[in-house]
This record gives structure tokens, sequence and C-alpha cells, in this order.
């Protein structure tokens, strides 16, 4: 990808989030600053992935390490370019080392947490709304997930999000049923 990226000059990147349904587990994979929560049957936020930002002690160690810097630009950034460190493309900054595609990977216990839906968002989500603002703005509306959905990717931008709000939310069956449904 880097490879045919620079081949181009294309510098840009983007986030990747992936959450994989198995009968028992779910598994979660992120690179960059795309999050995922899931509600649970007492209607808990959990946080199913956790952004990779600069300012984190992890991150600003191993950017750091790498030769890197980060700083304040209206948010932290690497090199003062990006705003997350870790991420999909962004190969000028992925010759210097300083950010790394390497995912997160979370397993998660079905039978344990008893979900009741997921939301899968981009940052501009989460700029406007906190986790838990987000599974009672979601719960409120769980008969109708797509609505939802859409409903509050229109208020994260009326809440002044100028940022890519994209969010899908995942009910999932009730006990004893295997499979979620979108």
């Amino acid at each position: 990808m880097l490879e045919k990226l620079s081949a181009t000059y294309d510098e840009s990147g983007t986030t990747c989030l992936v959450a994989m349904l198995s009968d028992k587990e779910l598994t979660v994979g992120n690179v960059g600053d795309s999050r995922g929560v899931l509600c649970d049957k007492d209607g808990n936020a959990i946080p199913l992935s956790y952004d990779h930002k600069p300012y984190q002690l992890k991150e600003r160690k191993r950017i750091k390490k790498a030769g890197g810097f980060i700083s304040f630009n209206g948010s932290w950034r690497v090199q003062g370019i990006l705003a997350m460190s870790r991420s999909l493309g962004d190969y000028p900054l992925k010759k210097l080392n300083v950010v790394i595609s390497e995912p997160d990977v979370v397993i998660f216990d079905l039978d344990k947490l008893q979900p009741e839906f997921m939301i899968l968002a981009s940052d501009g989500l989460w700029d406007a709304f906190s986790n838990e603002e987000a599974v009672r703005f979601i719960r409120e509306r769980l008969d109708e997930p797509h609505f939802g959905a859409k409903s509050i990717v229109l208020q994260a931008y009326y809440r002044g999000c100028p940022d890519n709000i994209t969010v899908m939310v995942v009910k999932f069956k009730k006990s004893g049923t295997k499979a979620a449904e979108q």
C-alpha cells in the first residue's frame, strides 16, 4: 500500500475499525481514531476500542523513540501534522516510523456482556458525543437502528462537528440467539 501511495504522491490516510462477530465472541481491531462502543444489558457504555492519539503516553513514547515529536496545533499532532498516531496510508510519516498501522485487537465475551447494541463510528461522532451520551441517544431510538444512526450523525453535525461523521449501529438479537442484526 505504501509503495503504491508513494509512487502517486498520495499522502492521504485513513482509520480502520473492524468488528467480527462469532457465536460467543466479538473481536474488535482498530487503527486510528474511529471508535467502537457497546451497550450492555444494563445500558452501560463499554469501550470496544481506544483512539490512537499522539498525546497518549504509550504513543508519545513510541513516537519519541522513533525520533519524532508531537506538537499542539489545534490538537496534538505527530510531526505537527497528523492528529492520530496510527493510520493506514500517510506514507511520509510511515517512512519516518512515527506513524504505524499496527492495530489494537481486543476480544469480548458476549455471554458475559449480554449486549443490546454497538456503535461503530468515525472520530467526528466522538468529537461531539461521549461514549455514554452516544449510548443513551441510540438506546432511545433502538427500535430503528438505521434511523438512530442517521439521527446521531445529524445531532453531531448540529453540535458543530466539522469532521467526517460516519456511524453504524448494530443491534444484537435477544439473549439466546447467536447473531446480530444491522
